[in-house]
């Protein structure tokens, strides 16, 4: 048995022989990896806040044109029932009635005649 080491204090230290400055180097490493991760969540918040930003002008310029298109959907709605008034074999009567609604059947029923 004169092969084993006899056991001495300085075998659980770390390779630099000093358990403090292990400690001082993980907390060192704690502290850089704590302000990485403050950085990354920073950069984060920057990003969705833009994404939002971002989509609440696309809902605004949607809104807007949405409006403007049901605007024409309903002016030439109401053309479509002038036309159908001075020229009642031209425009059927199912598209004069599905134009009175509230936008719902459209001119689905349209058939030449």
């Amino acid at each position: 048995m004169s092969d084993e080491k006899p056991f001495n204090d300085d075998s659980l230290d770390d390779e630099d022989g000093d358990p403090n400055e292990s400690e001082a180097v993980k907390a060192a490493k704690r502290r850089e990896r704590l302000e990485q991760n403050r950085i990354s969540a920073r950069e984060s918040r920057k990003r969705k806040k833009t994404m939002i930003e971002e989509l609440q002008r696309t809902v605004i310029t949607l809104s807007r044109e949405n409006k403007e298109l049901n605007e024409r959907n309903e002016a030439l709605r109401r053309e479509l029932v002038e036309i159908g008034t001075k020229h009642p074999g031209v425009v059927p009567v199912q598209a004069l009635m599905a134009s009175g609604g509230a936008g719902g059947g459209g001119a689905t029923g349209m058939t030449p005649h």
